[in-house]
């Protein structure tokens, strides 16, 4: 599908510069969710991706893997960015899309471990990593 592979390229290159290209790829009442996240409309889901690139620098999507079936394809990627808080960012997703009839992406949930960005803060990730030492099989 066009609408996906161009989706795809944009994600990879995504900047404050081109955000607004969404606005052609995204129905007009988009929903967008992840582990901290659910909005409705393309002007809080363009909102919400101008907040990530205020937040964080250095902002990488890098898609691995693509499958689609019908209206609805996932998406395997890695994030990468950095911030003062938390250090460098880098962990694996999975993005679920719908596509409406028209084409364009209807819904977009993220799939991806948030203890990834719990474990970067200074002292809830020491919590953090304690929790996964104990629960980690030792054998």
């Amino acid at each position: 599908m066009k609408t996906l592979d161009h989706y795809i390229t944009l994600l990879e290159s995504l900047s404050p510069a081109n955000l607004g290209q969404l606005y052609e790829l995204v129905c007009e009442d988009v929903r967008f969710s992840d582990p901290f996240n659910q909005v409705t409309g393309v002007e809080g889901y363009l909102e919400l991706l101008g907040d990530m690139f205020q937040r964080l620098d250095e902002v990488r999507f890098t898609v691995h893997d693509c499958v689609q079936k019908g209206p609805i394809a996932y998406l395997y990627w890695t994030f990468t960015a950095s911030s003062k808080t938390t250090g460098r960012l880098n962990f694996q997703g999975t993005s679920r899309l719908l596509f409406a009839e028209d084409g364009r992406v209807a819904s977009h949930q993220d799939f991806w471990d948030s203890a990834a960005i719990y474990q970067q803060l200074p002292i809830i990730g020491i919590l953090m990593r304690w929790l996964q030492r104990r629960a980690a099989h030792h054998g």
